[in-house]
């Protein structure tokens, strides 16, 4: 009985020591080399803030230093392009974004939201973000709203 109860434990502990299996669709899916989570964001040119945030959890990959966040937040600041003496950021917030430090560009999906200094609060469900110009661009729709205006495209820039 002993033997028995020993071989059982055994196996017991072969079972739970074994590796995991992968969840499903994530087989393909290289595990990332750090996660964060509740992570804050800044990122700067020189002395300059470019971009700030936060994100529940973010996954980073050193090749090809690739990043993928969940529960996004990022606010811009005011650009060369901004309304004089606005002082206000630009927030962007996404259930979902992937990008790459290397290009620069990030997308977000799930249902992006872009809220400006001017009041102008505009809905897609998927937004491509291009850090060395200051743009955005989709072609899955927007629909906007300002202050005494509502339209909606199938594009955007």
């Amino acid at each position: 009985m002993p033997r028995l109860l020993a071989l059982s434990f055994l196996g017991l502990l072969a079972t739970a020591c074994a590796p995991r299996r992968p969840a499903p669709g994530a087989a393909n899916e290289p595990r990332p080399d750090v996660v964060l989570e509740g992570a804050h964001l800044r990122s700067y040119e020189g002395d300059t803030l470019q971009v700030s945030g936060t994100a529940s959890r973010v996954n980073y990959r050193r090749a090809g230093g690739e990043v993928q966040a969940t529960e996004v937040v990022v606010r811009l600041p005011p650009g060369k392009g901004s309304p004089e003496g606005s002082g206000a950021d630009t927030l962007i917030t996404a259930p979902n974004m992937d990008g790459s430090l290397a290009s620069k560009r990030w997308v977000g999906s799930g249902g992006v939201v872009v809220r400006t200094a001017e009041g102008l609060v505009a809905n897609t469900p998927r937004l491509t973000y291009d850090s060395n110009a200051r743009r955005a661009h989709g072609d899955e729709g927007v629909t906007m709203r300002g202050p005494d205006y509502q339209m909606r495209a199938d594009r955007f820039t």
